[in-house]
């Protein structure tokens, strides 16, 4: 090496070092210029003329090739080599970029491709580009994504193959926009979807036909209570207190905010609930008047907007569907249906929360309909309380719908802060942290059904959701304008750290602090920023095939991801966006080689930690090459 090239070195490095120790007023100029460095550095010891020759690629591998949802990550490996050097190796698997690495310097790149894709086969697409843009690509390899319900892939759930003949009821997952079976005892608008009752020797028929994805069994569904003892009317405990009890709450009431519950019905006769009930809807037995054959959602109804002391919105309006029978249980397409009327009804009746006390007998694996389900409701606008379930205190024990990531998903504690043994705990299906919060279903007083004004003593984390969706319509009276991902944002950011220090899958955030999260509205939620994309930046308006865009995004609060979406005339690819140097910045790389030239959209979409979204889109042409 010559003295010029040592001094160039150092140059660069001096470079480096003095924009390092200086102040920068934009951060994207920031990460521009460590990026600009990064690429001299390489270029000046991997310089080439181009030799006109696209790298080789060998020996790819996928292991393991067949993964099912919520399983570990696949590995995908590959030899790559050009006497150019390599500018950059990636795996296409469902449209989704898969960066691959060099770690080792031996030639040997690997990447990984997670479980979270719909079940299917795919493709295997490793594109690798030389320094000086010769670019090749590979695609003898395959990865299969399976339903944990359904490993042997034939489009029916396992356990419905285990029943022999008999009739069954199930749900049929259709293409969207597929015309649904004649034979369907219903149909959804808010998945595509039906519910059918038929023998078992059916079902093979029904999988293979035209526009059906696949068929799953029509789970049965509990409330996630343990009831206790009858108490002397209006006698409440009072023990000392280590968390706050949102039924304490003073001052707003959740007046002019309506609560959807979907449980068991609701006794209007009861006095705590007296001109509570703004509506109601029978899905069980078809009557008009309100009532409750079980007494699981009365009790309920009352934590949300029982009379004062008793609910925690007093002047809340209830909007009461029911949908459990008299023992507390329905079918999974029971409640789906309920869901479908809340959504249905929702600007008729003004509801903004709904109260979901009800779950399966285990996890989701990744794949529920209702799951699925509570997460569309919540994009149009629904705040979902669901509860964590009563099968703690094990491990990765959240009940179908709480792994749902939209939702918020209770645990319940007593009174001291103290964990409810039987509180589900997380982690999800896939890996995680689930509950959202906890708050009091220990022993939890509220009104009897039956009754003109006793109470009686329940347990379990359906009680704690109500007292959630009841603070939630608190908070929709201070601010009105909340979305459901601000509710969620408020009341985990303000909840009482339990147990072991920080988020954990026994308390999640911790305890709900009602007078906390309130109090955060007044003080203009300065520390509650609601993350957002700021500049979004591209190194050029339009390129020739072949040659890479680099993408720019500032994150601003608590981003969870940030993806570039490339939508163009004949395919899509979703690309991770990465904030290499933890300024906020975050960048991606499109290599354009073996793309279609035409005009493009390139979309920025921002996942906030709570379920926040934002977006923002740029025009791109992509010429001939050449």
């Amino acid at each position: 090496m010559n003295f010029q090239s040592i001094a160039c070195l150092i140059l660069l490095a001096a470079l480096l070092s003095l924009a390092a120790s200086f102040p920068v007023q934009d951060a994207l100029e920031k990460n521009k210029a460590s990026i600009w460095f990064e690429k001299e550095y390489s270029s000046y010891f991997n310089s080439s003329e181009d030799d006109g020759r696209p790298p080789v690629i060998m020996g790819v591998s996928v292991s393991p090739s067949s993964l099912k949802i919520g399983s570990p990550r696949a590995e995908i490996n590959a030899y790559v080599h050009d006497e150019a050097g390599i500018e950059t190796v990636f795996a296409d698997v469902g449209n989704r970029m898969n960066l691959m690495l060099d770690l080792d310097r031996d030639g040997r790149f690997t990447g990984y491709c997670g479980s979270n894709l719909p079940p299917a086969n795919y493709r295997v697409t490793i594109i690798a580009v030389d320094r000086s843009g010769n670019a090749a690509k590979d695609e003898s390899r395959s990865l299969t994504i399976r339903d944990p319900n359904d490993l042997n892939g034939n489009g029916i759930e396992d356990s419905l193959e285990e029943q022999g003949d008999k009739e069954q009821k199930v749900i049929v997952l259709h293409e969207d926009n597929a015309s649904r079976q004649a034979s369907a005892s219903n149909e959804f608008r808010l998945l595509p979807i039906s519910a059918l009752t038929v023998p078992s020797d059916r079902l093979e028929k029904i999988a293979s036909s035209e526009g059906v994805k696949a068929i799953y069994k029509d789970q049965k569904l509990k409330v996630l209570a343990q009831p206790e003892e009858k108490t002397d009317s209006r006698v409440r405990s009072s023990p000392p207190r280590r968390i706050d009890d949102p039924r304490g709450y003073k001052g707003y009431t959740g007046k002019g905010v309506n609560v959807a519950l979907i449980d068991t019905g609701a006794d209007e006769g009861h006095e705590a609930l007296s001109g509570r009930i703004l509506a109601f809807k029978d899905f069980v037995n078809n009557q008009t008047e309100a009532y409750d054959d079980n007494g699981h959602g009365t009790h309920c109804a009352s934590l949300i907007g029982g009379e004062e002391g008793m609910g925690v919105a007093p002047d809340t309006g209830l909007v009461v569907i029911k949908v459990m029978d008299r023992d507390g249980a329905c079918y999974t397409s029971d409640a789906l249906k309920a869901l479908e009327w809340c959504l249905e009804n929702k600007d008729i009746y003004k509801i903004r929360v709904i109260s979901f006390s009800v779950g399966g007998e285990g996890p989701s694996g990744g794949s529920s309909l209702l799951d699925e389900a509570c997460n569309r409701m919540v994009q149009e606008g629904l705040i979902m309380c669901v509860a964590a379930g009563n099968s703690g205190p094990r491990e990765a024990s959240i009940v179908v719908p709480g792994e749902a990531e939209n939702v918020i998903t209770v645990g319940a504690v007593d009174d001291s802060g103290d964990i409810f043994e039987l509180s589900s705990r997380g982690p999800t299906t896939g890996g995680e942290i689930k509950p959202d919060l906890v708050t009091m279903g220990v022993d939890i007083v509220s009104a009897l059904a039956g009754s003109k004004s006793d109470q009686s003593s329940v347990s379990g984390t359906s009680m704690a959701v109500p007292l959630v969706s009841g603070g939630a319509a608190l908070l929709l009276e201070a601010e009105e304008s909340l979305s459901p991902s601000d509710v969620k944002r408020i009341l985990l950011k303000t909840a009482d750290d339990l147990g072991a220090s920080g988020r954990d899958n026994t308390f999640g955030y911790g305890a709900l602090n009602l007078t906390a999260a309130l109090q955060s509205l007044d003080r203009g939620r300065s520390n509650l920023y609601i993350p957002a994309l700021g500049e979004v930046d591209l190194n050029r308006e339009e390129a020739a095939v072949g040659e890479p865009v680099m993408i720019e995004a500032e994150g601003k609060g608590e981003v969870k991801s940030i993806n570039a979406n490339i939508i163009g005339p004949d395919r899509d690819m979703e690309i991770p966006m990465d904030d290499f140097d933890g300024n906020g910045v975050f960048s991606a790389r499109w290599e354009t080689s073996f793309w279609t030239p035409g005009e493009y959209q390139i979309k920025i979409d921002l996942l906030g930690a709570f379920g926040e979204l934002d977006h923002k889109s740029l025009p791109f042409r992509l010429l001939e090459k050449g």
